[in-house]
């Protein structure tokens, strides 16, 4: 299993974390519909309250993991 994932990552941290980055960004954007499925406004209030406009959040964090894997994948594609 962790072979798999080392795969999916290219063997890189970097990639690693810009995937776990691009999962809270994609998380972030849909907050909004998830409180309104459940029912519960309280928790996007909350939810904004403590981090802002959470699908501005969201599309912040999916571009700087989207740079950071073209910016890796540039520096693995030179040292190989």
């Amino acid at each position: 299993m962790i072979a798999k994932i080392k795969a999916a990552c290219l063997h890189s941290m970097t990639i690693a974390w810009s995937y776990c980055i691009a999962l809270a960004g994609a998380l972030a954007s849909i907050v909004d519909d998830l409180a309104d499925a459940l029912g519960d406004p309280g928790v996007k209030d909350q939810i904004s309250a403590a981090i802002g406009d959470v699908k501005v959040t969201g599309r912040i964090l999916l571009a700087i993991s989207v740079v950071t894997i073209i910016a890796r994948l540039r520096t693995l594609r030179r040292t190989s």
